[in-house]
């Protein structure tokens, strides 16, 4: 399991240093958002898929920022 600095930074499972995000793959229809988290101190990297309520947060922050 992942711990979780923040919302959007994970802590690296190995050194427990905040993560960065690497990439994301746009949702597809059906299909969650895909993020890519890296560690530059250890290079682990993981990919998880957005929860459906962190994409509507997501979206309203950019709307709002328009």
């Amino acid at each position: 399991m992942i711990a979780f600095a923040t919302k959007t930074a994970p802590l690296c499972p190995h050194c427990g240093r905040p993560m960065r995000l690497a990439r994301t793959v746009p949702r597809l229809g059906g299909l969650p958002e895909l993020r890519t988290y890296e560690c530059r101190a250890c290079g682990v990297s993981f990919t998880q898929a957005a929860e459906q309520d962190e994409d509507e947060e997501a979206a309203h922050f950019f709307a709002e920022a328009m």
